[in-house]
């Protein structure tokens, strides 16, 4: 009878101390990823997809934080033989909220004034990352990334969709290069 007490009294008082430290698992997510992958929209049946360069480095900053930085090269539009090169990056650093496996970044802003909001959890062997955005006509959007790692390699598949509807699909795997 005691011991559901005591672990349930544990949880409050870890929940009510403020951030924790990041999960021992989280290890396997650290380090510099590179891939590839393709990007699919509702359109791609009657267009070509498109092959995008990822490049991902996850590290730590704390016991209670971690660096999420990733770049994505995409080749499309122009000429085949040279096509018109897009190169996109982000870095966000997501710090512990006090929930087991639930991180938030401080950047996150006013999803009313069209400032995404961002947080991360982790589940097993995957990071869900989510930004969410309500657009200035009051339509929604979420983006979705999902990293699962296994052994020296990490499948990523990132969703965006905007009020419901899935706009755009990337599927992709990178290799670990370094810690």
């Amino acid at each position: 009878m005691l011991r559901p007490f005591l672990a349930a009294a544990t949880l409050v008082l870890a929940l009510a101390s403020g951030p924790t430290a990041m999960a021992q698992d989280f290890a396997a997510f650290l380090g510099h990823w590179k891939g590839s992958g393709i990007s699919e929209t509702e359109d791609s049946i009657y267009f070509a997809v498109t092959v995008r360069d990822m490049d991902v480095v996850i590290e730590k900053v704390s016991e209670t934080s971690f660096r999420l930085n990733w770049t994505t090269i995409t080749r499309e539009s122009g000429d085949p033989d040279n096509p018109d090169i897009k190169k996109s990056s982000a870095t966000l650093v997501f710090n512990a909220t006090g929930q087991p496996g639930v991180y938030r970044t401080a950047e996150s802003g006013d999803p009313l004034k069209s400032e995404p909001v961002w947080w991360s959890r982790v589940e097993g062997d995957s990071l869900f990352t989510y930004m969410l955005r309500i657009r200035e006509d009051g339509t929604w959007q979420v983006q979705k990334y999902t990293r699962t790692v296994s052994g020296q390699g990490m499948t990523l598949t990132y969703q965006r969709i905007t009020d419901g509807t899935s706009e755009r699909q990337v599927r992709g795997r990178l290799v670990k290069h370094s810690q």
